[in-house]
């Protein structure tokens, strides 16, 4: 993998951030505000911690 600096990191995140906001548009008809981000990414890593806990 390539090593990337700071402001390539920054301009992927963005990239991808708006990639996620166009998929929010077409199924949720809006973008998801921060909360709703917040509470996905700690659904999320529950759910990780849920699975490693049961290997």
């Amino acid at each position: 993998m390539k090593n990337m600096n700071f402001s390539e990191v920054v301009n992927r995140s963005i990239q991808l951030r708006q990639l996620y906001h166009r998929l929010e548009r077409q199924y949720h008809e809006k973008e998801w505000s921060v909360e709703e981000d917040a509470l996905a990414f700690l659904t999320d890593a529950g759910l990780v911690g849920r699975l490693t806990m049961s290997q």
